[in-house]
C-alpha cells in the first residue's frame, strides 16, 4: 500500500496537468472562470501559482470525472454537441472553453458544468457570469442570425443528483462589463495596476486570502448574506425541532422499556437499548489535585473557529447600525 501511495503522489499531478492541458498558458489570458471570479485571485494565481495537495487535486478531477460521465449521456442519447470549445475575442486576450455546445439547425446552446458538494437552490453569481462570457463570446464569432441559449447543469457526484439552472440568453448589458473585467485583469497582469477584490462564499478556498485588503474592512457580499439568513433560519428551527423531540424521546422510552425492537404499520422500525453506565474523570479535580498525572496523561484538543449566528432584535439592531 505504500508503493502505490507514492506512486499516486506522483501520477495524480501527471493526470491533472495532462487534464488541463488544453487551456494552454492560462498566464497569457483571461479566461472565463477568471473574469466570473475574484480579479486579485486570477492574477496572483496565474503570476505566482499555488502549489495544489493531493486532496485539491482530487477535488478538480472529480470535476473532470462529472464531465467525462454526461460526455458518456449524451453520446448515449444521440445529441450533437461539441467538447471543450474554445471562443477567443477578436480584440483582446479574452478566451473561455466551453464545456459541452450543443448544435441544432439555427441555435446554439452552452452548458457550463459544475462539480459540487450540494446543490444550491440558485446558481452562484459566479456561475451565472462563467456563462454569460461564453454565450458573448460566442455571439460575437457566430454573429446575430444564430439563437444562443445556455444552462448551468450543477452535480453532487457524493448523492448522486443534478440540477440544471437553464433558460440564460446572451444579453449584451451584461456581457460588457465582463468584457472590461476580463481587460483590467490583463492590465493588472502587465503591472499598469492593482487587480480589483471580489469577495464571496468561495474566499474560504482562495491560497490569497491572508493578507486581502477586502477582508481587512470587510463588506458581506449579497450571496454570503443570504447564507447567513438560511443558517439561522435553520438553526432556528433545528433548535424548535430539539425542544419537541426531547419530550417525545421521554414518551417513547417509557413506553417500550429499555429494551425493544418493532415496527409499525407505517414501516417505521423503532428499539430501545441499555446503554451501561460509563466512568470518566473529573479533569478540573484532577488538575487542581494531582497536576502532574494531568500533565502526564492530558490530550491536546485541536483549536477550531466557533461560529456564532443569531438574530437581533430591533433595539440590538438599531444600536448597532
Amino acid at each position: 500500500m505504500a508503493r502505490i501511495d507514492e506512486f499516486l503522489k506522483k501520477a495524480i499531478p501527471t493526470h491533472q496537468k495532462k487534464a488541463s492541458a488544453h487551456l494552454g498558458d492560462r498566464t497569457t489570458y483571461a479566461g472565463a472562470s477568471d473574469i466570473a471570479g475574484c480579479s486579485r485571485k486570477a492574477v496572483l494565481g496565474k503570476l505566482s501559482p499555488a502549489e495544489h495537495t493531493i486532496k485539491q487535486m482530487l477535488i478538480f478531477d472529480r470535476g473532470h470525472a462529472a464531465q467525462a460521465m454526461f460526455r458518456d449521456y449524451f453520446l448515449a442519447g444521440g445529441a450533437n454537441f461539441e467538447e471543450e470549445v474554445e471562443i477567443a475575442h477578436p480584440l483582446y486576450d479574452i478566451i473561455c472553453h466551453i464545456d459541452f455546445l450543443f448544435r441544432g439547425k439555427k441555435r446554439l446552446h452552452v452548458v457550463e458544468m459544475k462539480s459540487t458538494d450540494g446543490i444550491p437552490d440558485e446558481p452562484y453569481g459566479s456561475w451565472v457570469d462563467q456563462l454569460h462570457v461564453q454565450m458573448g463570446l460566442l455571439r460575437l464569432q457566430e454573429g446575430s442570425e444564430i439563437e444562443i441559449g445556455g444552462s448551468i447543469l450543477a452535480v453532487d457526484l457524493n448523492k448522486g443528483v443534478y440540477k440544471e439552472f437553464n433558460s440564460y440568453v446572451p444579453h449584451p448589458a451584461v456581457f460588457a462589463p465582463l468584457v472590461e473585467k476580463g481587460k483590467h485583469i490583463l492590465s493588472a497582469l502587465r503591472g499598469e495596476c492593482k487587480p480589483k477584490t471580489c469577495p464571496s462564499i468561495l474566499c474560504g478556498f482562495c491560497s490569497w486570502r491572508t493578507g486581502c485588503p477586502a477582508h481587512v474592512a470587510l463588506e458581506i457580499p449579497e450571496e454570503v448574506t443570504d447564507r447567513i439568513a438560511e443558517y439561522e433560519c435553520l438553526d432556528r428551527q433545528k433548535k424548535d425541532l430539539e425542544k419537541r423531540l426531547d419530550p417525545m424521546k421521554i414518551e417513547l422510552i417509557e413506553f417500550f422499556g429499555g429494551s425493544f425492537q418493532g415496527v409499525t404499520e407505517d414501516g417505521i422500525a423503532v428499539a430501545t437499548t441499555q446503554v451501561a453506565a460509563s466512568e470518566y474523570a473529573d479533569s478540573k479535580k484532577v488538575k487542581k489535585e494531582h497536576p502532574f498525572v494531568f500533565e502526564a496523561c492530558k490530550k491536546t484538543k485541536a483549536a477550531y473557529t466557533k461560529l456564532e449566528v443569531k438574530r437581533l432584535p430591533p433595539a440590538q439592531l438599531a444600536k448597532a447600525a
